[in-house]
């Protein structure tokens, strides 16, 4: 998350991940069709399951859905007012799958922007081989770094993802059979947690206050002008290892391509501290070992007709033509 003062309020901005969480041998998350069977009735010893759940369930069989069922859900719809037999009370899916903007109301936060499914409808828009597909550390080739210095279960999931007849490709992007490229991995997380923008992070370039994001699995960047805070606007979407449409990690890698995968970090950086001299953002990819930096470049006219601008006040009055700003490596 990350705070922001607009004319004396505070505004947090939130990435919606939504990941799951574990305690010992405690894991939150549940496939769908472990929790609930075909029949609307609950797996689980003593759980019960509400009429709604029981409906969805059921409707799904009607219609011919996979019997696998591969949604994965968490606990915040379980009512387990009674220990003993907690009720199921709805599906709940991990992930907001997007951004959100809450604004301080003193004893509560009000949420007063959320992109819903903008996220998604723009990478399928603009990079439909990257639609909610993935690329992590399951990606990884065999006996490479990873590979080497994993148990034996990590290598056995290793050799899977690698492997043609399981889950690898024949075409790791390089002739050989691998780990896939995104290309091939479309759609994989849509029953999870869809694009899970992990990070982001804001500041004023080209005289406007900019909302920088970055999916984690399918390596997409989102540029929201927010000076406007009620009313954000998407600027443009950038893909940061557009290599990994036909090559996999692992190959990418050896050849010097691959960019930022699994962007955990993301940092906004003003002139006076850019490498450049000119406002920009960092990117660090946790699993592919890597880090770039992007910086804008501004309109002539987007200079402040009359500015009183500090680094934590936005001014109200430009006179600046948004379309053509660039996001430049």
């Amino acid at each position: 998350i990350q705070v922001v003062n607009i004319d004396n309020v505070d505004y947090i901005l939130a990435a919606c991940e939504g990941d799951d969480k574990e305690y010992g041998d405690y894991a939150e998350k549940f496939k769908f069709s472990k929790l609930v069977k075909a029949d609307g009735t609950a797996t689980q010893k003593g759980m019960t399951v509400s009429m709604e759940v029981q409906a969805h369930a059921t409707s799904q069989k009607d219609l011919g859905a996979d019997k696998s069922r591969r949604v994965t859900v968490g606990s915040a719809a379980i009512d387990y007012s009674n220990p003993a037999a907690p009720e199921i009370k709805a599906i709940v899916g991990f992930g907001g799958r997007g951004i959100a903007i809450f604004k301080d109301a003193g004893d509560k936060l009000e949420l007063t922007w959320d992109s819903n499914s903008e996220l998604e409808m723009k990478v399928c828009e603009y990079f439909p081989w990257a639609h909610n597909s993935i690329q992590d550390e399951e990606f990884a080739p065999v006996n490479g770094g990873l590979y080497n210095s994993s148990d034996d279960d990590l290598k056995e999931v290793l050799r899977d993802m690698n492997d043609p007849a399981k889950d690898g490709c024949a075409d790791a992007g390089d002739g050989k059979p691998g780990a896939c490229p995104l290309n091939m991995t479309i759609d994989s997380r849509s029953p999870k947690d869809g694009p899970a923008p992990e990070s982001m992070a804001a500041g004023e370039a080209c005289g406007r206050l900019l909302l920088v994001t970055a999916t984690e699995k399918s390596g997409v960047a989102f540029v929201y002008d927010i000076t406007t805070v009620t009313k954000p606007k998407l600027l443009f979407v950038k893909h940061l290892t557009p290599i990994s449409k036909t090559k996999s990690a692992g190959v990418a890698y050896a050849t010097r391509e691959l960019g930022d995968i699994d962007t955990e970090g993301v940092i906004f950086v003003d002139p006076a501290h850019s490498p450049s001299g000119r406002a920009g953002v960092f990117f660090g990819g946790a699993w592919s070992g890597t880090m770039s930096f992007w910086e804008f470049e501004c309109p002539k006219a987007a200079e402040p007709v009359t500015s009183s601008c500090t680094s934590n006040v936005v001014c109200k009055t430009f006179l600046v033509m948004l379309a053509g700003m660039l996001f430049l490596a």
